[in-house]
């Protein structure tokens, strides 16, 4: 919201199909409305998403009104919450001790107060806000947030991790923070307990990357070991440059392989292991999860293991970007 924040009003727990038109009827009702803002919220679990909006008053009386009449009003078949979309500054805590995350990704149109509303769901969240460059005023596509408390931190990073706000997927991480320890990114050679890589990716990731590979490995001695923690479906070996890619047939079994395959011995060198990067299926935002849809690989020099689901959908970004592989 671009006017005045203390006419602007936050509206919560929308049913998706309600939209920026219906919305902006219904508050009219109370006074002249300036703008109305619908964040789409889509989520990669198997619980359906609900929205939330910003709605803009000529006059801060009627925000105020609304927020009195409104407030619990259903709406489809959800009750809508309603309330200032801001808290005055005046009050505003020191959070330089507190747990803060980093928020990537962000959509352009993102502002502090989604990144406020999209986080108050974690408890003891105490400042949210995204940054902004100061030339040209438009966001930098990344924020950050504080809790007071850890294990709100450690929740929100493992919940929001992949999920949509706006128009994008966002990245959910530790801040780099003076004197706070918490749960590392997805890094090849970490060695961390299966509760902790199993969260570091959304669910419908389920590809490894293989680092610190000698050149004389081969396809059958990288894969053995990981046939023992599941279904084996492609292998992507590049072995001259000493690494490779392994999709398994699940996220779990997948997380498994990384946690106890971690500094395996293969042909002489410690594997280092972290996640690779899948492309999200479609519906999977929406819907929690179909199964990927096939997608052919284009390069020849790839060798693959085909089976019973031979669906190749990965795509690569950072690793293979920097290492000279092509986007698919």
């Amino acid at each position: 919201m671009n006017g005045n924040s203390a006419h602007a009003i936050y509206v919560g727990n929308l049913d998706q199909r309600v939209t920026d038109t219906m919305l902006h009827e219904i508050f009219e009702t109370i006074g002249p409305v300036v703008t109305v803002k619908i964040v789409n919220v889509r989520r990669h679990n198997a619980y359906a998403g609900v929205n939330y909006a910003f709605v803009e008053y000529a006059d801060p009386r009627c925000a105020e009104q609304a927020i009195q009449d409104m407030n619990g009003r259903k709406i489809f078949n959800f009750e809508i919450k309603v309330n200032w979309a801001q808290q005055s500054n005046a009050t505003k805590e020191d959070t330089s001790h507190h747990f803060h995350i980093f928020v990537g990704d962000l959509a352009p149109e993102i502002a502090d107060e989604s990144l406020v509303q999209a986080f108050s769901i974690f408890g003891s969240m105490s400042e949210a806000h995204v940054m902004w460059d100061t030339h040209t005023g438009k966001s930098r596509g990344f924020g950050f947030v504080a809790f007071r408390d850890k294990a709100d931190a450690e929740q929100a990073i493992a919940t929001m991790n992949g999920e949509w706000l706006g128009s994008r997927a966002i990245r959910c991480n530790w801040a780099t923070q003076k004197g706070q320890t918490a749960t590392p990114s997805p890094q090849p050679g970490q060695q961390l307990p299966f509760e902790i890589v199993i969260q570091q990716t959304p669910a419908y990731v389920t590809s490894i990357y293989v680092g610190n590979l000698p050149p004389s490995v081969n396809q059958a001695e990288l894969v053995q070991p990981f046939q023992r923690f599941g279904y084996v479906q492609e292998v992507k070996l590049q072995a001259e440059r000493g690494f490779a890619f392994i999709k398994m047939d699940t996220h779990e079994n997948a997380a498994n392989a990384i946690v106890h395959l971690q500094n395996v011995n293969i042909n002489g060198n410690p594997a280092k292991l972290s996640w690779g990067k899948d492309r999200p299926p479609p519906g999977w935002q929406n819907y929690g999860g179909y199964p990927p849809q096939p997608t052919g690989w284009n390069n020849a020099a790839q060798m693959q293991y085909r089976g019973r689901n031979n669906n190749p959908s990965l795509q690569y970004f950072n690793l293979e970007t920097q290492m000279g592989f092509k986007n698919f």
